[in-house]
């Protein structure tokens, strides 16, 4: 299972992948007609629903967060807070804040393409490190969304409708880290004799 960070570090994943992949598909002139320099953002409800939404570029808000009927397995152990995780899956909203046609739709389907291309985050693609246990893959699925369920969204948040499509992450396996190992116990036991030892052992 991953840390508590886990949760928040898979937005984070996601916006560094789509980043490096950007980067790395302009250095070698395959972009086409996405922008290279519009931003790519982990955004909260927060930011949705205020009066300075994003301006351009793209942006990932996660707006719900549900058990997973993927519980992970529970270990036998004195403290019960070490035994017990929970499953996790996170929906999320992509949206797109370009001005014109040509950046919203190309970066759009761009981001859409990459998450199907990279729909299983392994280790080496999530970020945070220490906060994910050995061999913790995160799964990228779409959501098949309605125009009405996205207007319905948009109307939560009191923001006028953006390009957007959603997508799921899962499964978020978190719990509490074990406690670090000590150094291993070392009993000395001392005892006292009468006599000297040098005869002792010459007997």
């Amino acid at each position: 299972m991953a840390d508590l960070a886990a949760v928040n570090l898979v937005g984070e994943s996601i916006v560094s992948l789509l980043r490096q992949r950007r980067s790395l598909m302009a250095a070698e002139g395959t972009l086409g007609p996405v922008s290279a320099t519009q931003d790519i953002a982990h955004v909260p409800v927060a930011k949705l629903t205020s009066n300075a939404p994003p301006t351009s570029g793209l942006s990932i808000t996660c707006y719900q967060i549900a058990r997973s009927d993927h519980s992970p397995a529970r270990i036998g152990q004195a403290d019960p807070t070490q035994s017990i995780g929970i499953s996790l899956e996170l929906s999320y909203l992509l949206a797109c804040w370009s001005s014109t046609v040509s950046d919203e739709l190309a970066l759009m389907s761009w981001a859409m393409l990459e998450l199907n291309r990279f729909a299983t985050l392994d280790k080496g693609q999530l970020v945070g490190g220490d906060s994910w246990e050995r061999g913790e893959t995160i799964q990228i699925a779409p959501e098949q969304a309605s125009f009405e369920q996205l207007t319905r969204i948009w109307d939560g948040f009191k923001q006028k409708y953006r390009l957007s499509t959603l997508f799921r992450a899962r499964v978020v396996r978190i719990g509490y880290s074990d406690p670090a190992d000590g150094p291993p116990v070392v009993a000395s036991r001392y005892a006292f004799e009468h006599g000297d030892p040098a005869m002792a052992g010459a007997a």
